[in-house]
């Protein structure tokens, strides 16, 4: 029995024996209700046909190409960037799992996708097994009526059809097509996308909208959600759906935003249980307008992202998102225009959730929890030494993610410094985060200038493990003078590996 490609009929076509076999079709994602009609009967038996591809490079043009608008990088920098190179290099991240043994279901919350696209298989579309299509009932309960890709809650019905090109441009990262001639590769070729609208025309949306989409997502089987959407303040119902999320266990992957602000004001990177993910640059600089903040937990590319443009769209000129200021139609790329290359934290995220389900198909066992840790201590660091609040642990490195210890964890993490009296005495309060799964000790030490060359042990410290709370005490004798100081938080496992996290300021 063969999944058919033609969207979306549940019906079937004998086409003949071959070799003592009748082939079915039928429409992609009701293979279980034709297995259930084939039943064995006698000495027959009846299994899905597998699909088998030829192990070569994705011969998708744009993954190979560079300079298809002028630039000096590759065309999909940002895949290249994160260790997806061609399958036939070992040290690729594809080397370790293209995403096909085992399907995992990654919901994106947002303006909808484009289903017509034509680098976007409708094998990696999400399907509900439990509806039956167009028969106007809610098979399986669930309270929506034939939502058999997913759900529109902006106006309630189950076209999740994106007008706007911001969803399908992060649908295509994860899922576009592979080894099709055409166009880009997306992440994981074998992903499921769900497709939950919640933004509208312009790219905003109702919280409410979001937190059903939430709770819809986490229903009905996904593992991981994405959300690029960003708003300034923080609601308790909103709260209650990613505690859901984390309650039952799936990931979620927000932006951080595009504000240049700190995330602690920027809702849903504020929210407990999301892994946030700013942006970053080709050189890998974090970009001026991502958001920063000890809510950031790594970083990946946010500027010439390429993508799948939605039929119809300029997403930069009808949003308002662009931070670079793009002129109509100057981010539509190839000759059949198809494509769209664009800036912001909200493509920056999907990267990350793309690698999540990676890693989900290669070990389907791994918690959300551990996807986090493992994301933040694979990353490759950038920016300051050791974790930083302009990119957390560092640029996302699908290929480290991929070989990450699921169990090992050692975080260093200083958040903020406050001034403060102790029995008269003028001290500096250190803030941080100090965990791991084999913690050792930790310390704190301090030389002089943005970029010392030498430290000594400073302080006291209040003994771990700490999660965003006082980490240690420092005193004017702690410090040389007056001046530009760096303070640095180091921690140590029990096999003597270490981590820091450092804070420069000026002592007056």
């Amino acid at each position: 029995m063969r999944a058919n490609d033609e969207w979306p009929r549940y019906n079937f076509t004998k086409i003949g024996p071959d070799f003592g076999m009748s082939v079915q079709w039928y429409a992609y994602g009701v293979e279980m209700h034709g297995l259930r009609e084939l039943a064995p009967c006698g000495d027959a038996t009846a299994e899905i046909d597998p699909v088998f591809d030829a192990a070569i490079t994705p011969n998708d043009p744009h993954f190979a190409a560079t300079g298809s608008w002028k630039q000096k990088y590759a065309d999909q920098w940002a895949l290249h960037k994160i260790g997806f190179k061609p399958l036939e290099d070992k040290s690729s991240a594809w080397h370790l799992t293209t995403g096909t043994e085992r399907p995992v279901v990654v919901a994106v919350i947002d303006t909808g996708i484009d289903l017509t696209h034509p680098d976007l298989h409708i094998n990696n579309i999400w399907f509900n097994p439990k509806e039956i299509p167009g028969n106007g009932l809610d098979d399986d309960g669930n309270g929506f009526i034939d939502d058999l890709i997913g759900w529109n809650f902006l106006h309630n019905n189950n076209n999740p059809s994106d007008l706007v090109g911001h969803g399908t441009h992060i649908a295509g990262l994860i899922a576009a097509r592979w080894n099709n001639g055409r166009g880009i590769a997306g992440i994981n070729r074998g992903v499921r996308i769900m497709a939950l609208k919640a933004l509208n025309e312009v790219g905003k949306g109702w919280g409410s909208d979001i937190a059903r989409a939430i709770v819809y997502a986490v229903d009905n089987g996904a593992r991981i959600i994405n959300i690029s959407a960003e708003h300034t303040g923080h609601t308790k119902f909103l709260a209650k759906a990613f505690a859901y999320a984390q309650e039952k266990g799936v990931l979620v992957v927000v932006a951080a935003g595009n504000q240049g602000s700190d995330t602690t004001k920027i809702e849903p990177a504020n929210q407990p249980g999301t892994l946030v993910v700013a942006a970053t640059q080709p050189d890998d600089k974090r970009v001026g307008f991502s958001n920063w903040g000890q809510k950031v937990a790594l970083a990946a590319p946010g500027i010439d992202v390429l993508s799948l443009r939605a039929r119809g769209t300029d997403l930069v000129q009808t949003t308002a998102l662009d931070p670079t200021k793009t002129k109509p139609r100057e981010a539509i790329v190839g000759k059949d225009q198809n494509y769209y290359r664009v800036a912001g934290t909200s493509f920056s995220a999907p990267l990350v959730a793309g690698v999540a389900s990676l890693m989900l198909a290669k070990n389907p066992g791994l918690t959300a929890a551990q996807l986090d840790r493992m994301l933040r201590m694979s990353a490759d660091d950038i920016e300051a030494p050791g974790w930083d609040l302009l990119t957390g642990y560092g640029r996302l490195n699908a290929r480290k993610a991929l070989e990450a210890d699921p169990d090992y964890y050692l975080y260093a993490e200083l958040h903020r410094i406050a001034a403060a009296r102790e029995s008269g005495k003028a001290v500096i309060q250190v803030f941080g985060t100090v965990m791991g799964s084999q913690l050792g000790e930790y310390r704190l030490e301090v030389g002089q200038g943005d970029n010392p060359t030498s430290w000594r042990g400073a302080g006291r410290v209040t003994g771990g493990p700490i999660k965003d709370n006082l980490v240690g005490t420092l005193t004017a004798a702690d410090f040389g003078g007056t001046g530009r100081w760096t303070i640095r938080l180091v921690t140590q496992d029990q096999k003597g590996l270490t981590r820091e996290s450092r804070w420069a300021f000026t002592l007056n």
